[in-house]
């Protein structure tokens, strides 16, 4: 599928999410059993640690334990814990695991961010599960069916530093590790690259696959079935 579709489909994810936040000003309304701030909590409090249910979070400060909610169109606030968003996750930071059903997003992801079906994050620190991801910098592992570039652009700005598997195409700025995917692009690669097409621009390591391209080898070396390599500066 193009790319202009799955950002198609990621603009209208977001434009319906932010729709159906913008109808209730949401305010920190919420019944604790236990302490003020602590214990098990039904609706929108700002700060709780323990186990919390709501149907949308807004205006979330600090969230640590478990978060259950239908919807999260928070954009400032942190979770530590497990949070999962049934419709979809927004958050500014996440230090654990983080599930997002449609959509699942994240300023700062340090742990597991797990999204089925789109997930964009500004940086991920450790893993990221799912199908289509949209980053800015990956560091550690991530499994995936789709890795595009953030940044739309012929760039190195979008970065992996780790291993990136995806089933069909992985397509970002530069890699800094290991890429496994049917389709490979990098403006620069430093590492090792397998799949049955490869191309980068800056290679700095090995492409394994049916169509290898290098365009920093010399001429009659750019372009070669089976395997290409530059090892040099």
């Amino acid at each position: 599928m193009p790319r202009s579709t799955f950002l198609t489909l990621l603009f209208v994810l977001l434009l319906a999410a932010h729709a159906f936040a913008a109808t209730d000003s949401l305010p920190a309304k919420y019944f604790s059993l236990g302490l003020k701030k602590a214990g098990i909590c039904f609706g929108n409090s700002p700060a709780y640690t323990g186990i919390r249910f709501n149907v949308m979070n807004r205006r979330i400060s600090t969230l640590n334990g478990f978060d259950f909610t239908l919807l999260d169109d928070d954009q400032e606030g942190t979770s530590n814990g497990l949070s999962v968003g049934i419709i979809a996750k927004a958050q500014h930071r996440n230090n654990g695991l983080s599930i997002g059903g449609i959509f699942n997003a994240s300023d700062i992801a340090n742990g597991i961010m797990v999204g089925p079906l789109i997930s964009a994050v500004g940086r991920l620190n450790g893993i990221g599960i799912g199908s289509v991801l949209i980053p800015d910098t990956l560091n550690g592992l991530v499994v995936n069916t789709v890795l595009l570039d953030r940044h739309l652009a012929d760039s190195v700005q979008s970065v992996i530093n780790g291993v990136a598997v995806s089933v069909f195409r992985i397509d970002v700025g530069r890699v800094n590790g290991i890429a496994v995917s049917i389709y490979n692009r990098a403006q620069a690669h430093k590492g090792l690259f397998v799949g049955a097409v490869n191309r980068t621009s800056r290679l700095k390591g090995v492409q394994i696959g049916l169509y290898n391209v290098a365009l920093n080898n010399p001429r009659g070396l750019r372009r070669l079935p089976f395997i290409n390599m530059h090892l040099g500066k």
